[in-house]
C-alpha cells in the first residue's frame, strides 16, 4: 500500500508524535493514494490538536487566539496561558521558575540574547504578528534542550502561503497619563523615530581612535609620556558632552504603527510548488511614570526609613521588524525553506529622581538610548522516504545574532544646599557610558523519525537526532566622567554651582585648568565568551490499540563554556578566565491512557538540569546593568539537577474546546540562587542552594457555552487558574547574610488566574473578547540583614478588544489595556518600597485585507 504523506514546515518539532495505525483487516494493494486539503494557518482546531497529540504536557496558542486577545507581542500573550506570569513585561516564569528554568526556541532552534549578563531572551521583542503560534511544553521530552525545569517556549513563524495574500494594518493609541500630557525629554538625534541613533550620541572620532584595541585614556604625566595630552583631553571632553544633557518638558503625543504583510503561491510544475511571505512593522509608544521609593533599615524596633525618592521617567519605545519566508515543495515528501528575522526594539528614556540618597538630599538626572537587536536565519528541509519506510529527516542550520547599543548614558548628580540645588561634589556627579554587546549563535540539527505499523492496530516509532550549537559574545563598556582639575578658578564662584547642567559642562568650562575627561571603566567591565553545546537523543514511542502510548528516551549533552574578563587598565593583567565543563544524560519517560474517544491522562517523568551563566562564574566584579548592582561571580558553583513528575487529564468537548486538570512536582539538587553579600555597599553573588521543591496544581477549560441554550452559542468561557507552592533550604555556610535560609523561590507566584469571556457570533464579522488576570504576590527582592524579602504585590488587570468587519476587506478593532489602572506596589514587611500605576491604554486600528487567506 503506497502512502503519500503532505509535508510540513521545516521546523525541527521538539517532540514526537503517534504515526496513525494503518487498518489491521485485509488491505487491497493500490496504485497510490493522493491526499490533498487545506488548513488556514494558526488555526485554533491545528493547534489544540497538537497539544492533544503530543507525547508531552503541552500549551499551544495558534495566530487566530493570540489575534482575538489583541497582544502586541509574546510576552503579553503569554501571561494568558496556565501557570504562566511575565517579570518587568518580558521575562516569563513558567510554573513560578524564572529565566534560568525557561528557555526559548526560534522554530525548534536556540536564539541568542541581547541582555548583557544573562543567555535568557526578553520575549517582548517578538511581536505576534510574525508568528504562526507559540507551543509552550511543561514536561520534558529528549527532543528539547537539557536546560528545561519551567518549560520550553517555541516560537514558530508564519508558514508561506497557497495563494496571494495581503494584509495592510495602521494604529493609533492613548495612554492614560502620557498621551497628550506634559512628559520629560531630552534633544536627540534627526533619526530618532526609527529607532536608530544617527550618530549624535556616538563616541567621538578622537576619542574612540585613541582607546581603539582596548587602550586605556590615560593623561600624559612623567610616567606616561605618551598618555593623551591636556589639549587632546579637551578635544575629546568637547566631543563627549556636544551631545548636551538638559531635560526638559514636552508635550507627549500619541501611540501609533502600521505593519504590511504579503505573499503568494507559484505552482513551478507537476510536482514542485514555490511559496513566499513578507511582512513588515513598525510600533512607537511612549509612557510617563511617577513612582514613590522608599528604602529602610532593620532596628530594634522593626524598619527605619532611611531613604526616600520619587522618579519621574517618560520612556519611548521603538519597535521595527522584518520577516521573510520562501519554502519550495517537492512533490509531497520534501520541503525546504529559508526563513530571515530581523527584530529591533529600542527604548529612549529621560528620567529625573529626587529624595535622599546616601543621606543627602539630591536630584539625579538620566538620558539613556538602548538598541536592541535580533537577526536570525534558518536554512531547514522536511524530507519522508517512502523507500524506507517512510522514514522522515528533518534537518536545520540556524545563524543568528543578538546584539545591544547602549550609546552615550549620561547621568549627573545634583545636591540640595539650603532650597537650592549645587551641582554635587561626590564622585558620582557625572558619567557617561558607551556599552555594546555582540551574541553570535550557530546551531545544526539532524533528526529522524522511523515509524512502524503492526497488523493489530499498534504502532511503534523510533526517533533519534543530533545538534551542535556554538556561541560567541562580547561585551564591552567604557565609561568617563569629568573631574575638576586642581586649583580651578571654577571652584571660587558659588553661583557656578548652581548653574544647569548644561552650563556647567559647557565646552568653556571643558579646559585643562577646568573640567577634564577622565575614563573610569571598571577594569572588569569587559569580557568575552564562547560556548559549545554538542547533543545526541534517542527515543522509542510504542502505541497499543491507540489507547495506551509509552515513550521512553535520553538525550546526551556535553556543554564547554568559558568567560574571558579582561582588564583594559593594565594590559599586562592576567584575564580571569572561569567556565564549565560537563556532560549529562538526561532521561525521560511519558505515558498516556487514552481512556475513550474524548479523553486521556498523561504522565511524565524526567530528569534535567541547569547550567550557571556566562558571568555567574568569574570572580572578576561587575555592574548589573538591569539591576544596577555590583555583583561577582563563584566559579564554584555547579549545575542544578531537576527531576521533573507531571500528572495530567485532558478532555477534548469538541476540535476547540477542552478541559484539563494537572499537577506538577519538581525537586532541584544545588539550585543556583542570586544572594546579597554582607558591606558598607550592596554586592550580589551566587551560591547553590542546598536545595529546592516547586510543584502545584493546575486547571484550564475553554469552552463554547452553547449547553446554556442557542442564544449562549456565540459565548465562549475561557479560565485557568494554577497554585503554585515552592521552597528553596539555602546553604547557612554561604548565605547566613540573607534574613530567611527558608523561604519560596525569589519570582514565584502562589497563585495565577485568568479568565477571559468571548462573544463570537458564527457569521464571523465581529467579536469580542473580556480578560482578567491576576498573579499572586511574589518575591522580588530577597531580605537580607534582617530585613524581610521585598514583594511585588498582586493587581489585577482586565483588557479587553473587539473586531468588527465593517466592509469587504475591512476590519477595526478597539484594544483597552489596563482597564482597572492597577497600582503596582512592591512591599517589605507592612512597607511600600516602590508605588507606580501603570495608565489605561486605549488603541483603535484599521486593517485591509483584499482577497482570501490561504
Amino acid at each position: 500500500m503506497a502512502v503519500a504523506t503532505q509535508s510540513a514546515t521545516p521546523a525541527i518539532d521538539q517532540t514526537t508524535t503517534a504515526v496513525p495505525a494503518l487498518s489491521p483487516a485485509d488491505t487491497t494493494e493500490l496504485s497510490g493514494v493522493t491526499v490533498q486539503g487545506s488548513s488556514k494557518a494558526g488555526n485554533d482546531a491545528l493547534y489544540l490538536d497538537e497539544r492533544r497529540s503530543a507525547a508531552t504536557v503541552t500549551e499551544a496558542l495558534g495566530a487566530e487566539q493570540i489575534a482575538r486577545t489583541g497582544d502586541s507581542d509574546v510576552a503579553g500573550t503569554l501571561k494568558r496561558v496556565t501557570g504562566l506570569t511575565v517579570v518587568d513585561g518580558k521575562y516569563v516564569h513558567v510554573r513560578g521558575l524564572g529565566e534560568r528554568y525557561t528557555n526559548v526556541l526560534l522554530n525548534g532552534a536556540p536564539i541568542p540574547s541581547p541582555d548583557y549578563t544573562r543567555r535568557v531572551v526578553p520575549l517582548d521583542l517578538f511581536p505576534t504578528e510574525l508568528l504562526d503560534g507559540v507551543i509552550v511544553q511543561k514536561s520534558y521530552g529528549p527532543g528539547l534542550p537539557g536546560e528545561f525545569a519551567g518549560g520550553s517556549v517555541v516560537l514558530r513563524t508564519r508558514e508561506v502561503p497557497y495563494a496571494f495574500h495581503f494584509r495592510a494594518k495602521g494604529s493609533l493609541g492613548y495612554h492614560e497619563g502620557t498621551t497628550f500630557d506634559d512628559g520629560i525629554g531630552y534633544a536627540g538625534g534627526s533619526r530618532d523615530w526609527t529607532g536608530r541613533d544617527d550618530g549624535k550620541r556616538a563616541l567621538p572620532g578622537d576619542l574612540e581612535a585613541a582607546i581603539s584595541g582596548g587602550r586605556f585614556l590615560r593623561p600624559q604625566s612623567p610616567a606616561n609620556p605618551t598618555g593623551a595630552t591636556p589639549i587632546q583631553l579637551q578635544a575629546y571632553g568637547h566631543g563627549v558632552a556636544a551631545a548636551g544633557y538638559g531635560i526638559e518638558d514636552r508635550r507627549i503625543g500619541p501611540d501609533s504603527g502600521y505593519s504590511v504583510g504579503i505573499g503568494n503561491g507559484f505552482e513551478l510544475g507537476d510536482n514542485m510548488r514555490l511559496g513566499i511571505i513578507g511582512a513588515t512593522r513598525y510600533a512607537q509608544s511612549w509612557d510617563t511614570v511617577h513612582e514613590q521609593r522608599d528604602t529602610y533599615a532593620a532596628s530594634d524596633h522593626g524598619l527605619d526609613p532611611i531613604a526616600a525618592q520619587v522618579v519621574d521617567a517618560t520612556s519611548r519605545e521603538i519597535d521595527a521588524s522584518f520577516f521573510t519566508n520562501v519554502g519550495l515543495d517537492i512533490g509531497m515528501d520534501h520541503r525546504i525553506a529559508l526563513t530571515s528575522l530581523l527584530l529591533r526594539q529600542t527604548m529612549d528614556r529621560a528620567k529625573l529622581t529626587d529624595g535622599v540618597a546616601d543621606s543627602v538630599p539630591s536630584r539625579f538626572g538620566e538620558q539613556k538610548w538602548t538598541e536592541n537587536q535580533l537577526l536570525a536565519h534558518q536554512l531547514g528541509g522536511h524530507h519522508v522516504l517512502p523507500f524506507a519506510k517512510y522514514l522522515e529527516l528533518d534537518w536545520q542550520y540556524t545563524r543568528a545574532r543578538a546584539g545591544r547599543d547602549e550609546p552615550n548614558t549620561r547621568r549627573w548628580r545634583f545636591d540640595h544646599a539650603g532650597d537650592a540645588l549645587e551641582f554635587s561634589h561626590r564622585s558620582d556627579s557625572n558619567s557617561q557610558t558607551w556599552g555594546e554587546l555582540d551574541d553570535d549563535l550557530d546551531n545544526l540539527q539532524f533528526k529522524a523519525l522511523l515509524p512502524f505499523n503492526f497488523k493489530d492496530g499498534s504502532s511503534l516509532n523510533f526517533a533519534g537526532g543530533l545538534g551542535r550549537s556554538t556561541r560567541e559574545r562580547e561585551s564591552s563598556i567604557r565609561t568617563f566622567t569629568f573631574q575638576l582639575a586642581p586649583n580651578s578658578d571654577l571652584a571660587a564662584n558659588p553661583e557656578f554651582w548652581h548653574l544647569p547642567i548644561d552650563q556647567i559642562l559647557a565646552p568653556d568650562n571643558i579646559r585643562p585648568d577646568g573640567f577634564v575627561l577622565r575614563e573610569v571603566t571598571r577594569a572588569t567591565d569587559n569580557y568575552r565568551a564562547e560556548q559549545t553545546l554538542d547533543s545526541l537523543y534517542l527515543n522509542a514511542e510504542y502505541t497499543f490499540h491507540d489507547q495506551f502510548r509509552f515513550s521512553l528516551g535520553a538525550r546526551r549533552e556535553r556543554n564547554d563554556q568559558q568567560v574571558v574578563t579582561y582588564s583594559i587598565i593594565n594590559s599586562n593583567s592576567p584575564p580571569v578566565v572561569a567556565g564549565d565543563h560537563s556532560a549529562a544524560w538526561l532521561p525521560a519517560a511519558a505515558f498516556t491512557w487514552m481512556h475513550s474517544a474524548n479523553a486521556q491522562l498523561r504522565l511524565g517523568l524526567s530528569q534535567t538540569l541547569a547550567r550557571p551563566d556566562f558571568r555567574e562564574l568569574s570572580r572578576a566584579p561587575y555592574t548589573d546593568p538591569e539591576l544596577d548592582i555590583d555583583t561577582i561571580g563563584n566559579p564554584d558553583l555547579v549545575g542544578t539537577r531537576i527531576r521533573n513528575l507531571d500528572l495530567r487529564w485532558e478532555y477534548y468537548f469538541s476540535d476547540a474546546d477542552s478541559l484539563s486538570i494537572g499537577a506538577f512536582d519538581k525537586r532541584f539538587k544545588d539550585p543556583i540562587e542570586r544572594l546579597r553579600l554582607p558591606g558598607s555597599t550592596p554586592l550580589l553573588s551566587f551560591a547553590n542552594a542546598a536545595s529546592a521543591h516547586n510543584y502545584g496544581v493546575e486547571l484550564d477549560i475553554y469552552k463554547r457555552l452553547d449547553f446554556f441554550g442557542q442564544p449562549w452559542s456565540p459565548f465562549r468561557l475561557g479560565f485557568n487558574y494554577a497554585r503554585i507552592r515552592s521552597r528553596v533550604e539555602l546553604d547557612p555556610r554561604s548565605a547566613s547574610y540573607q534574613t530567611n535560609l527558608s523561604r519560596s523561590m525569589q519570582g514565584q507566584s502562589p497563585h495565577v488566574v485568568n479568565v477571559q469571556i468571548g462573544y463570537e457570533p458564527p457569521e464571523g464579522r465581529f467579536d469580542a473578547q473580556l480578560m482578567f488576570n491576576r498573579a499572586g504576590r511574589r518575591i522580588s527582592e530577597v531580605g537580607v540583614q534582617g530585613q524581610p524579602d521585598i514583594y511585588e504585590e498582586a493587581f489585577n488587570a482586565l483588557d479587553f478588544q473587539m473586531r468588527h468587519q465593517f466592509a469587504p476587506n475591512w476590519r477595526w478593532s478597539l484594544r483597552l489595556r489596563n482597564l482597572l489602572d492597577p497600582e503596582v506596589r512592591f512591599t517589605q514587611g507592612s512597607l511600600p518600597t516602590r508605588q507606580y500605576r501603570k495608565g489605561r491604554e486605549f488603541q483603535l486600528s484599521f486593517e485591509w485585507r483584499p482577497g482570501k487567506d490561504s
